[in-house]
């Protein structure tokens, strides 16, 4: 039998040890939200419809009824097979919340399944779907956000470009003004990308990442998109030397970057 604990990491993170970054937060990262971030990989001879309909279940029962739980998003690979890799993030507005929601979320599964024995089939079939494998994040929201709400009863899935960036220890004095002014005269301004959301590393493998979420409505939006940022680009910074330097300047603050696709299942979306 597998084990139980992997469905206290599906769908919500929490982590049970004191991390003593926590002690130390400064004024800025108090008054950020945290980002939990579960990457799972789906078990051989996945029926995705299975898994839909059981992950749907818990939601229905559990996530959605908590409040605390501000956004969440469960996103599968765009090119990759679908379920070579499943993303789970939440969104949360305090470390004190997330303790409080592990307890909330205790509660409401004893509610949804009070007989014990259908509490485990329930769980061990949920993890039947899953290998054993997976990794978890947190990280700290940024002023730069872009907010995207999609409209009531979406069922089209959106599409989800995540950029890693690993940050360089030395970089162009004035590359954060000019990510700063791309991110308002470009990003905020592109139509193609409904959300953006830029996350900083709180806790994980490597301090240096910096994420960023791009939000858009379909796959062909992304080339789109870089057309419209081209051009939105080229108004502020007119000649082509300038803003040649302006973007040497911009990606001098990192060192690498990957870029993955993923799109979202709208019904376990809140």
């Amino acid at each position: 039998m597998k084990s139980r604990a992997l469905f206290y990491l599906f769908l919500f993170v929490v982590f049970f040890w004191e991390n003593p970054l926590i002690a130390q937060e400064s004024e800025e990262k108090e008054k950020s939200s945290y980002v939990t971030v579960t990457t799972l990989h789906g078990a051989d001879n996945f029926d995705f419809e299975a898994w839909k309909e059981i992950e749907e279940e818990y939601f229905e029962k559990v996530t959605s009824k908590i409040d605390l739980i501000r956004s969440h998003e469960v996103l599968m690979s765009y090119f990759a097979p679908q379920f070579a890799e499943i993303k789970v993030i939440n969104l949360i507005s305090s470390w004190e919340d997330i303790m409080t929601i592990n307890e909330m979320r205790a509660a409401l599964i004893e509610e949804a399944w009070p007989d014990e024995e259908e509490r485990e089939a329930f769980f061990e079939k949920q993890n039947s779907f899953y290998k054993s494998k997976h990794s978890d994040e947190i990280f700290l929201t940024s002023d730069f956000s872009k907010e995207f709400t999609p409209q009531s009863g979406q069922n089209n899935p959106f599409i989800f470009m995540i950029k890693t960036n690993i940050l360089s220890d030395i970089e162009n004095e004035d590359s954060y003004e000019n990510y700063e002014t791309y991110v308002n005269e470009v990003v905020y301004k592109n139509e193609k990308i409904l959300g953006y959301y830029p996350f900083r590393h709180f806790w994980g493998d490597d301090s240096r990442e910096f994420t960023e979420i791009f939000v858009l409505d379909t796959f062909s939006d992304i080339e789109l998109s870089q057309y419209e940022s081209n051009a939105l680009l080229s108004k502020i910074v007119p000649k082509e030397e300038e803003r040649r330097d302006f973007l040497t300047s911009l990606f001098s603050a990192i060192e690498s970057q990957t870029t993955l696709f993923y799109r979202n299942i709208p019904s376990l979306s809140k």
